[in-house]
């Protein structure tokens, strides 16, 4: 779907608050989604200088552990505080790995995040979620949300950091340039998952703890002798976004079999996002947005990606992992 599909002029800018609009969202959850994106280009900016600031200010802010005895890397508790702050006056309550308890239905999730319906917000599954998004940090900050429309139908887009030099060379986006978010221009408008990919995404080193059916399947699919005949490659960068990122572009499926991500705030968003783009989110027995939560930092094992992809993986069976920590 071109920009023409939402009424913009092919080739024209197309900043978040406008998309936001032209989709007719509500105005309180367009304003919590560009207060977020704001959030995310604070968080990209203390990324650029982290090493720096850590080494001069002697504040690394490592060895802590958040409420599931994780140790904190010093941008889980910087970002954190970020969304705190930044969300505190736009949401009802809000939920995160380095909060305990529910603070005050906005989710980050590292740069992740997932909007729920207010009333019993932390109770519902991922088919109550309103709005989902992350963002991957690298040489260009790249937002993608998904939004659930008027009609029930969800919709998901990418979005790019414009940089000043960008913006001006631009002059017609200068009569938008009151908030940060309005430095988010569409990018991948309408994106969609291929329906079938040629790369799995897991951590390999991990494989004498699988069980059979992923054993199974990787030993397969690195041959061609799954059912689609494919002969899939490994990509895999270890960060959950970054990954899955790129699945939906590329198409393929990036997972942890473990029950190690977060149901509320991780694995509902983004497998929100991927049934928005034509794809799919499982436990590796079900959908993940069927699933309701017991505990607000209830864990699953999550595989998202292509639908076909997906599918083929859950009729090998035994694909989910139990539980096991990991030092490294």
């Amino acid at each position: 779907m071109s920009a023409d599909d939402h009424g913009f002029a092919e080739k024209n800018i197309v900043t978040l608050p406008q998309y936001l609009e032209e989709l007719n969202v509500e105005k309180d959850l367009a304003s919590t989604l560009c207060q977020a994106a704001s959030a995310c280009i604070e968080i990209s900016a203390k990324l650029k200088t982290l090493p720096i600031t850590s080494y001069l200010e002697d504040d690394v802010r490592e060895g802590d552990t958040n409420v599931q005895g994780e140790i904190q890397k010093p941008m889980d508790v910087v970002a954190n505080e970020i969304f705190v702050n930044t969300l505190e006056n736009h949401v009802a309550a809000l939920a995160s790995e380095e909060e305990e308890d529910i603070m005050f239905p906005f989710l980050p999730v590292r740069s992740g995040i997932g909007d729920y319906e207010k009333e019993h917000a932390f109770s519902k599954s991922g088919r109550n979620l309103l709005a989902a998004g992350y963002t991957v940090y690298s040489s260009s900050l790249e937002l993608v949300i998904s939004v659930t429309k008027e009609d029930g139908e969800l919709i998901a887009s990418g979005f790019t950091l414009a940089d000043d030099q960008f913006l001006q060379r631009h002059s017609e986006w200068e009569e938008n340039s009151g908030i940060d978010a309005n430095k988010f221009i569409l990018s991948r408008p309408n994106m969609k998952c291929p329906e079938s990919g040629s790369y799995y995404s897991l951590n390999d080193g991990r494989e004498p703890d699988w069980p059979l059916g992923l054993q199974k399947w990787i030993h397969d699919a690195k041959r061609g002798q799954t059912p689609s005949t494919t002969v899939y490659s490994s990509r895999y960068v270890c960060s959950l976004c970054a990954d899955v990122h790129r699945t939906f572009i590329k198409g393929g499926w990036a997972g942890n079999p473990r029950p190690h991500l977060r149901l509320l705030y991780e694995a509902a968003p983004l497998a929100h996002i991927a049934e928005a783009c034509g794809g799919r989110g499982s436990d590796g027995v079900r959908n993940l947005l069927d699933i309701t939560p017991k505990a607000l930092h209830d864990r699953t094992s999550v595989f998202i990606g292509s639908r076909n992809d997906i599918r083929e993986l859950e009729s090998y069976g035994d694909v989910q992992q139990c539980k096991k920590t990991y030092k490294v």
